[in-house]
């Protein structure tokens, strides 16, 4: 677990300058992709020894990331430098600072956020408590206590995939929608249903029969925010290289989205590229960190289980 962990060493020594200090500290990328493949995918700290790449591992000027045989790394650049992918060819890619030249462009803000939130991951992994899956109790994955966009009210939980679950929202000050006999572990707001409105704290419910309603809350952002949102989230893609991965432009969306506090579309953005992407170790790191930053210890933890696994390879 501890190649997970990412630590920030403040530099205190009077005798180092201030500007060197900074650049110590600086994080000029981060690994958003591991292909482990039959070779090698590593990356070795200024002065320190090789060691195999981490997801979400933050880099620093001077890091070096090098791959062997049919392994790749693929980084998240700081600044407006865009995404690089690393293989034997292009071996190593050794980092720079990122280049001060005075501008402070949005695309650069939103890099600088994503990337800051994808490398503060929780500083220790939750362990998974065994159980089956036939004897958990309904529990909501998402939305869990936090705003939401307009357009993704979806509602996910888990349970037992044999029950059927009547599915409440509930407004201030009585039920906006209910329905009963619901098959499976997700409900989409219909379309059909009363417009949820900006700003009202909404409760969410799911009913198994013969267990407690298991609640959350949520609340819908304001139509402006959602629309700088999603201008932010273009220009945040317009910024990475034009070659870039559909599971790398995820984790970016994802990390851009996190950084808001929106941390139900995060989560819908990298589940959705883990459909497509089911091996990528970073995608369950990162749902993984998502799950730990709303409370969910136990899923948690599966997911970062399955991203070790997944790099076994790698070790």
């Amino acid at each position: 677990m501890s190649q997970r962990v990412v630590i920030l060493v403040c530099l205190m020594l009077g005798a180092v300058a201030p500007c060197a200090v900074a650049q110590a500290q600086e994080t000029t990328g981060v690994v958003t992709e591991i292909k482990p493949g039959h070779g090698k995918a590593e990356i070795r700290n200024a002065g320190g020894v090789w060691r195999p790449a981490a997801p979400l591992q933050a880099l620093r000027p001077g890091d070096e990331v090098r791959a062997s045989a049919d392994a790749s790394v693929v980084v998240l650049l700081s600044g407006d430098r865009g995404i690089v992918k690393v293989d034997a060819k292009s071996s190593p890619l050794v980092m720079t600072p990122t280049a001060d030249d005075g501008k402070i462009g949005k695309a650069r803000a939103l890099v600088t956020s994503t990337v800051t939130f994808l490398t503060s991951g929780a500083k220790e992994a939750p362990k998974a408590v065994l159980a089956t899956r036939a004897m958990r109790p309904a529990e909501i994955l998402t939305p869990r206590n936090g705003p939401v966009l307009p357009q993704t009210v979806v509602f996910e939980w888990i349970g037992s995939p044999l029950s059927r679950y009547t599915v409440r929202v509930l407004g201030p000050a009585d039920v906006v929608l209910e329905r009963t006999a619901v098959v499976g572990a997700r409900f989409v707001y219909p379309p059909d249903a009363p417009v949820l409105q900006p700003g009202v704290s909404y409760r969410f419910q799911v009913v198994a029969l013969n267990q407690p309603p298991y609640e959350t809350t949520f609340e819908v952002v304001e139509t402006a925010r959602a629309q700088a949102v999603q201008n932010d989230l273009r220009d945040l893609e317009a910024g990475l290289s034009a070659n870039a991965s559909p599971s790398s432009i995820a984790i970016a969306r994802a990390g851009a989205l996190a950084a808001s506090g929106l941390m139900h579309d995060a989560r819908l953005v990298v589940v959705a590229a883990l459909a497509r992407d089911p091996d990528e170790p970073v995608l369950h790191t990162l749902l993984g960190t998502l799950y730990a930053r709303t409370g969910l210890p136990q899923q948690a933890a599966e997911c970062f289980d399955e991203a070790d696994f997944l790099l076994g390879k790698n070790r």
